[in-house]
């Protein structure tokens, strides 16, 4: 059967098919529209992120390449130390790069104490697919204040004596990491010295002291120095770590070249970070020895406590003789991500002319807090107040204790 659909009906069906099609069309172009004019409108009153003072603080120090040691290019400044007891030191030096990671730098320092430097190096490090690091230098120092007090653990203050040693030094090394952790180093020079008399407010040396109160006395001695290492070493870097350890024994032998007599110089060293809280608190813990062997030294090469990096409640190199042993544990928080950290420390050290003389009773300890500018890789200003028997005793660092 045949129906048929009057004409005026087929046009309502079809104009009612278009609507029921388009509105739904029309509707969703309307939501995106009022959309894209909403975003529009905020957009007018949006503002880019402004960093407050603090983080624009830690921004700037972490976009100073020269800060981290790794990362020098160009022209930079330099506060790392002349020598032991210089004190504050300022220098500036210039990196060149000869590949991607090779370069050569040539640079100078002077301290406040007048302690001088002048050095050139040179460096292929990353070779043998990162597992080679080659390294050469070439310099002069003038140290015009070098401590002396004597042998052993019952000195004093007032036994201070310094020593003015001008050096000249060519060395080549290599280090070698054949496994992940594990790393091995060699090292070449040619070092000699030069013995004037002391500077500064105290006498110098050869006032007070002769050959046998201190060994080697004006020698003026030359040596090829041998040295050899071995150790673990997993910390996140070598100029600031949170986490890891480093475990390091070496050797150093003294061949003289001319009529002086040879040694050697033997030391372990052990640093462990042990975080806490992820980290918002660190025990970190430091030990070292160090034996003359095989020999006697001249008296400013003998193993010494007392600096930055040792016991830091008394003067550099306030304690001296053929062995040294000593431990520091330091407890740091780290309030926020502003590149700062805080430590409560306690550091304990004796020294003995014997290893088996290294006794409890002439242990020397002190104690103090310090404060810490950092960035990820590197130690920018260290600054510790530490109590010791002999008075408090402020340090300045441009580098971590340990």
């Amino acid at each position: 059967m045949n129906v048929t659909v009057p004409r005026r009906a087929w046009r309502a069906v079809t104009v009612a098919t278009l609507l029921a099609i388009a509105t739904p069309a029309s509707a969703q172009q309307t939501r995106t529209e009022a959309i894209e004019q909403a975003q529009a409108e905020k957009s007018k009153v949006l503002k880019p992120y402004v960093p407050n003072k603090a983080e624009k603080i830690l921004e700037l120090v972490e976009s100073r390449a020269w800060l981290d040691p790794n990362f020098l290019h160009g022209f930079y400044p330099t506060f790392a130390s002349v020598y032991p007891g210089g004190g504050f030191t300022v220098g500036a030096g210039v990196r060149k790069y000869t590949g991607y990671y090779s370069h050569m730098d040539l640079r100078g320092s002077w301290s406040f104490a007048n302690y001088k430097l002048i050095e050139a190096s040179a460096a292929a490090p990353r070779m043998a697919n990162g597992k080679l690091d080659l390294t050469g230098r070439v310099g002069w120092r003038d140290a015009t204040q070098i401590p002396y007090h004597g042998l052993g653990a019952n000195t004093t203050e007032d036994d201070r004596t310094n020593t003015r040693i001008n050096e000249t030094y060519v060395e080549g090394a290599a280090l070698y990491r054949p496994r992940k952790r594990l790393f091995l180093r060699g090292l070449a020079a040619y070092e000699a010295y030069n013995e004037r008399e002391g500077q500064g407010n105290v006498p110098s040396v050869e006032e007070r002291f002769d050959a046998t109160t201190a060994p080697r006395l004006g020698e003026d001695p030359r040596f090829m120095h041998l040295q050899g290492q071995m150790g673990l070493d997993w910390l996140d870097s070598p100029f600031y770590s949170r986490r890891g350890g480093y475990y390091r024994l070496a050797y150093n032998e003294y061949l003289s070249t001319g009529d002086g007599e040879n040694f050697g110089i033997a030391t372990t060293k052990l640093v462990q970070h042990i975080p806490i809280l992820r980290e918002t608190w660190v025990v970190s813990l430091h030990g070292r020895t160090e034996s003359v062997v095989n020999g006697t030294a001249p008296y400013f090469f003998m193993p010494y406590l007392g600096d930055g990096n040792t016991l830091r409640g008394y003067s550099t190199a306030r304690f001296r003789d053929n062995h040294t042993a000593m431990g520091s544990a330091e407890l740091r928080w780290f309030p926020n991500r502003l590149g700062i950290d805080m430590a409560l420390f306690f550091d304990a050290g004796t020294v003995a002319a014997e290893f088996d003389k290294l006794a409890w009773r002439d242990l020397k300890t002190d104690y103090g807090v310090g404060i810490r500018f950092h960035t990820p890789g590197a130690t920018v200003l260290r600054l510790d107040l530490a109590k010791g028997d002999e008075g408090l005793r402020f340090v300045f660092s441009t580098s971590a204790p340990f």
